[in-house]
């Protein structure tokens, strides 16, 4: 079996996972908006920049100039790598825009839209590739079991023809975690990362666990950490807060 880890890009959280992601699986991001969601998939894709590695990233509820703007708000300029054909940055509107008015229940078609991101990633030779968010792919409007169906075939689809590894995000409503409830990708992902904002004496806190992550040893405990400007998401183990 392969042991090959993934760095997170994200400081302080691969001392928690083993050294990072097992390669070629895909993994959930999730939590309220605000939460940072899209700056650990950002982390995420500049870390394998740096090593010299390739990224995609599939905006679905933002258009790319908007993941340019929000990471230049942090100090981190994607255009070299842009221009240098390093890191793709793929609008997902047309993949809903094209289903606008058949009368149907205006589903993606996932299997072409991960044949096309499969062609993107390998035509480019990308390793990393991030979908934020995946919810919409997905769709949430029909029954629990097809929705559950279509993210079996999303998370299955991606491990097979793409062999990359993978961020997906997904929207966690507040109380989430108290009430139990989950979606239908968290339990057919590889891992899942909760991030969350809880109000305690008086001030709010930021705090990430980990809630599953195969082939990894990991403790069901609630870090803090802090978004820093030029640095993103720093993780602070060991610091779990009374919540």
């Amino acid at each position: 079996m392969d042991s090959k880890r993934v760095p997170t890009g994200v400081t302080g959280l691969d001392l928690l996972i083993e050294g990072g992601f097992p390669t070629g699986k895909s993994y959930l991001i999730t939590g309220e908006p605000g939460t940072g969601k899209s700056i650990f998939c950002l982390q995420f894709l500049l870390r394998g920049l740096a090593e010299g590695e390739k990224g995609v990233y599939v905006a679905v509820d933002e258009k790319p100039a908007d993941v340019i703007e929000q990471a230049a708000s942090l100090g981190w300029d994607l255009s070299p790598y842009i221009e240098k054909k390093q890191l793709q940055i793929l609008d997902a509107s047309p993949y809903f825009t094209a289903r606008m008015g058949t009368g149907r229940d205006k589903e993606v078609d996932v299997g072409k839209t991960v044949a096309d991101l499969s062609s993107y990633a390998k035509r480019m030779g990308a390793s990393r590739v991030v979908i934020d968010p995946v919810g919409p792919l997905i769709g949430t409007g029909g029954s629990p079991a097809r929705a559950q169906e279509h993210a079996r075939m999303l998370v299955h689809s991606l491990q097979d023809h793409l062999g990359t590894t993978n961020l997906l995000t997904s929207y966690r409503a507040s109380g989430a975690r108290e009430e139990g409830g989950s979606s239908a990708e968290e339990f057919l992902v590889a891992g899942v990362i909760v991030l969350r904002v809880a109000r305690t004496n008086n001030r709010f806190l930021r705090t990430l666990s980990i809630q599953k992550m195969r082939r990894t040893a990991v403790e069901l405990l609630e870090h803090e950490y802090s978004i820093d400007k030029d640095k993103g998401i720093i993780l602070y183990p060991g610091a779990q807060p009374a919540l």
